[in-house]
């Protein structure tokens, strides 16, 4: 026994409380899209009950046989609304009695485990216990840390007892240190850093400590991870117990808001990370292209080499586009989830006032103040950095759009400039074909003419013989040549003629 127990003084009813949530469906939220291993809570469930010797087992809607799930937003999955549990603590003969409770609360599934020495044995009051209790509880393996449970959507671990006599006076200050102590029995600094304290407070007259529950953002390097969260609640008196136990249902969809925002903020660390990533490669390429453009400017037009790679450059910019409107998509559908759950997180603070009222226990608003801080603080906080972040990123997104549009731009222009040059080049080639047609056709005049020649002896206009008459094959190719020169003057005016009655059509 070490110095540390020795100084302790011993607790009445120590109670251990896991809160785990897990997935069941995928971001789309279709009925047939869960989650990968959506049961994997129930599993972990069971692992727990054989670790601390228990012979029940989680007979449940769905688990462990394939079954319907009754209907709703919110279900209790076991039918017969708890499995309750009674057997010794690990290494000891002190009887631990529990409950567990199963839920299917949206589109996620709730595991919720108390185990606790109890307030009375055979109509007597037990006697007070050690903290040790809960190092006992938790065993070696650390049973109800994330490291074994391993829930999608994170878990609140809650320590409840009664205060010794001999501290129940002592202000939440006086009491830090105990309350550290605590702690370490779920969480020995020998296998796992302790979670720093966060809030000290006092709930329905009992002090109340938080430690953990905040993301360890490594900016650049590796996933970001989750602090352990725990709280240790230290009853002064019995009524601060009846409270909590009164309002335990709410109690338990508090916590699944809370997991649910803080674990969306983590999934955005994760897609920070790839998001800046693609925003890194899509400013590169951008500024490639630019580079190009620029040694490109006295050019009268692009290779078609260059061309190509201009293709090649929007098909790259396409796909990290495509890539970086998913991750963008992503991060949006987070940060609805933090305000929605934030949302529902304040309208379950309002629940548990009115549970208790119901109840008729005397409460106030300014009693749930040491929960206020996460929705008040917490949450905003999270929804403005991710603000900040998605207007820096959205500039990437308009960055790729401009450049794809460009470069569409540029292989427009220079497609077009292509088949006008095409077209250019088809002119030339037919007015060529005519002019051969034209020369075809001389040559077949003079060809049928050339016999004329021979009809008639040929005589020069110096010769004293000269006749008085032109030659006819002279006179034969006077009129072909004329015939020749007015078909051509009379067939290029007709087609200006035809073009400019289709303008003026147009």
């Amino acid at each position: 026994m070490d110095s540390e127990q020795q100084i302790t003084p011993p607790v009445y009813a120590p109670n251990l409380h896991l809160f785990a949530f897990h997935l069941r469906r995928g971001l789309t939220g279709e009925p047939d899209s869960l989650a990968s291993n959506p049961q994997q809570l129930w599993e972990k469930g069971d692992e727990i009950l054989q670790a601390l010797g228990f012979r029940e087992r989680l007979q449940i809607a769905g688990y462990p046989h394939p079954s319907e799930e009754p209907a709703g937003a919110q279900v209790n999955l076991n039918p017969q609304k708890q499995l309750q549990l009674r057997g010794k603590l690990p290494n000891s003969d002190l009887t631990m009695t529990g409950l567990v409770f199963t839920h299917r609360i949206y589109d996620s599934y709730s595991l919720t485990v108390n185990l606790r020495r109890p307030e009375e044995e055979h109509q007597q009051k037990t006697d007070d216990v050690r903290i040790s209790f809960w190092r006992n509880l938790n065993t070696e393996r650390l049973l109800f840390l994330p490291s074994f449970v391993q829930s999608s959507l994170g878990q609140t671990l809650v320590l409840t007892a009664f205060l010794p006599d001999s501290h129940s006076h002592k202000t939440p200050k006086e009491l830090q240190e105990f309350a550290g102590r605590c702690l370490k029995q779920v969480i020995p600094s020998r296998k796992q850093n302790s979670p720093v304290l966060c809030q000290v407070g006092e709930l329905w007259g009992s002090p109340i400590f938080e430690f953990g529950g905040h993301v360890l953002d490594r900016n650049m390097e590796g996933e970001a991870e989750v602090q352990p969260h725990v709280l240790v609640y230290l009853f002064r008196n019995r009524l601060s117990s009846s409270k909590f136990e009164g309002a335990y249902w709410q109690f338990i969809n508090l916590f699944y808001y809370r997991n649910k925002v803080v674990s969306a903020y983590r999934e955005t660390r994760t897609l920070y990370q790839k998001t800046y990533a693609i925003y890194i490669d899509l400013e590169k390429k951008v500024k490639s292209f630019k580079q190009e453009l620029t040694q490109n400017t006295s050019r009268l037009a692009l290779s078609q080499g260059q061309l190509e790679d201009l293709k090649l450059v929007l098909k790259e910019l396409a796909a990290l586009d495509l890539d970086y409107a998913r991750l963008l998509r992503n991060y949006k559908h987070c940060r609805n989830t933090i305000s929605i759950n934030t949302k529902n997180y304040e309208v379950t603070l309002a629940a548990i006032l009115q549970t208790l009222h119901e109840q008729e226990h005397e409460v106030q608003e300014q009693d749930l103040e040491f929960f206020r801080e996460f929705g008040d603080r917490t949450s905003p906080y999270f929804q403005s950095r991710i603000d900040d972040e998605l207007n820096y990123f959205v500039e990437g997104s308009s960055l790729a759009d401009k450049a794809i549009a460009s470069i569409r731009g540029i292989v427009e222009i220079e497609q077009a400039q292509r088949d006008r040059s095409l077209q250019e080049q088809n002119q030339k080639l037919q007015d060529q074909i005519q002019a051969i047609g034209v020369g075809i056709g001389a040559g077949a005049i003079v060809a049928s003419t050339v016999g004329l020649g021979f009809e008639e002896p040929m005589t020069r206009p110096w010769e004293e013989n000269r006749g008085e008459h032109l030659h006819p094959l002279a006179i034969a190719l006077l009129l072909s040549s004329a015939t020749a020169i007015i078909a051509w003057g009379g067939t290029k005016l007709l087609i200006r003629l035809w073009w400019w009655w289709i303008s003026r059509r147009d």
